[in-house]
């Protein structure tokens, strides 16, 4: 088999695991990823390897198999830091973080986050990482911290103008303000988030969901 036919043979086998996964059967996209895993080790694809290794652990989440996918997501991120691919090891460290704080290891959740903000390359991904650890500080009722990482995210979006990330982490905050009986401060981030969603029926539309899921009165 020479390198276009394998070439071939790999974008086959990912086009119908991935069609399974998109109609959610996660066990077949898992057996045919697999598949395709056994033959990259055979030959000693290391980037073709990480990319299945991550494949299958998101379908065993999806699946929500969380011990079979921190498997595969680990041996990922193994792989993704030796070829040095920053946004893989990202992916799968946010990744790895979530299925982790659903187990109720919030320290190794953020471990994970701490690790993915360090080479975080652009204010995106560092003002979604730094949201998702202030949510799980508020997890673990470090209040500070927490109403501290919130401000460095919201500094982040607005940096980028990224509207809808402004108006959860503001939401997100006035509850946590709420929480330490700071009422002042928790009005004033509704009443900003409030402003930010008018003029757009879907910046209200995700201003009301939120506001109604966090428990805001407005």
């Amino acid at each position: 088999m020479n390198a276009k036919e394998m070439a071939a043979g790999f974008k086959k086998i990912n086009e119908i695991a991935m069609k399974a996964v998109g109609t959610g059967d996660y066990q077949t996209a898992i057996a045919v990823f697999k598949e395709g895993l056994a033959l990259e080790e055979k030959l000693g694809l290391t980037v073709q390897m990480s990319e299945s290794h991550a494949n299958i652990g998101n379908a065993y989440y999806s699946a929500g198999e969380y011990n079979e996918a921190l498997s595969h997501l680990r041996k990922a991120l193994e792989l993704f830091q030796k070829t040095s691919k920053t946004e893989s090891i990202i992916a799968a460290s946010l990744t790895i973080s979530t299925i982790l704080e659903i187990m109720e290891d919030n320290a190794g959740a953020q471990k994970q986050l701490d690790s993915a903000l360090r080479i975080a390359r652009n204010g995106e991904q560092r003002g979604m990482i730094q949201y998702r650890i202030a949510c799980l500080c508020v997890k673990e009722k470090n209040y500070y911290k927490a109403q501290e990482t919130f401000g460095r995210a919201l500094m982040e979006m607005e940096r980028l103008n990224r509207r809808e990330d402004m108006l959860l982490c503001l939401l997100t905050r006035a509850s946590l303000f709420m929480q330490m009986d700071r009422q002042m401060l928790a009005s004033r981030d509704i009443a900003r988030a409030k402003s930010i969603a008018q003029g757009s029926d879907r910046l209200k539309n995700s201003f009301s969901s939120a506001a109604a899921e966090l428990g805001l009165e407005y």
